[in-house]
């Protein structure tokens, strides 16, 4: 049902995003892979593989500026690595966190192929599941908004084909659950933070 839902919503996304591009609007559609990880859950690696999938509407403000907002779903989390050597018993955990979430971004367009851009985000996590020792349940305490930043680039590879890479952070803890530091952190932040490298295609 919901992966049903997911392609109703990206088609009239993409009819909507037709209708704008007609007039003083430009729309892109986007597709690409999220490799994931979440600070401060002890697990390391950017392991967790989901999809990211939506849409861009953009406007030029200027020469060289143009301002963007997306709708984007987002699959988040992070996966513990199998130590195929470690003995038994062997302890695994999943997280998947299913983010719909907005982006606006300001980007720079002065490179004719190499488009740079950044911006905040407000997303509303639609699925929350902690895979521990094949024992699913929800996540305790994750927070329903995420608040995020993004930092990427566009390479075009035509007029209407683009690679894109971007990294993602949450500005904001995601979970609000009583947390124990015992080493100090950046800024005094204590808190588990999605973070994520996106890479994917662009479709003008």
């Amino acid at each position: 049902m919901q992966k049903f839902i997911l392609i109703i919503g990206l088609i009239c996304i993409s009819s909507l995003a037709q209708d704008l591009a007609a007039q003083s609007f430009g729309a892109s559609l986007l597709a690409g892979a999220n490799f994931s990880q979440v600070d401060g859950d002890q697990l390391g690696g950017y392991n967790k593989l989901g999809a990211n999938l939506g849409v861009q509407i953009d406007r030029k403000l200027k020469e060289d500026w143009t301002a963007a907002f997306e709708i984007r779903f987002s699959m988040k989390g992070a996966k513990k690595v199998i130590d195929p050597e470690a003995p038994p018993p062997i302890f695994t955990l999943k997280l998947s966190y299913h983010y719909l979430e907005v982006p606006l971004l300001i980007k720079y367009t002065h490179f004719d192929r190499f488009t740079p851009y950044a911006g905040p985000s407000i997303g509303v996590n639609v699925f929350n599941q902690r895979d521990e020792n094949t024992t699913t349940s929800k996540e305790k305490k994750l927070n329903r908004i995420e608040v995020g930043f993004h930092l990427g680039a566009t390479y075009h590879l035509t007029d209407k084909i683009g690679l894109d890479l971007r990294h993602s952070y949450s500005l904001l803890s995601i979970r609000d659950y009583p947390i124990k530091v015992n080493s100090p952190t950046v800024f005094g932040r204590a808190g588990w933070f999605n973070r994520l490298f996106t890479a994917g295609i662009c479709l003008l």
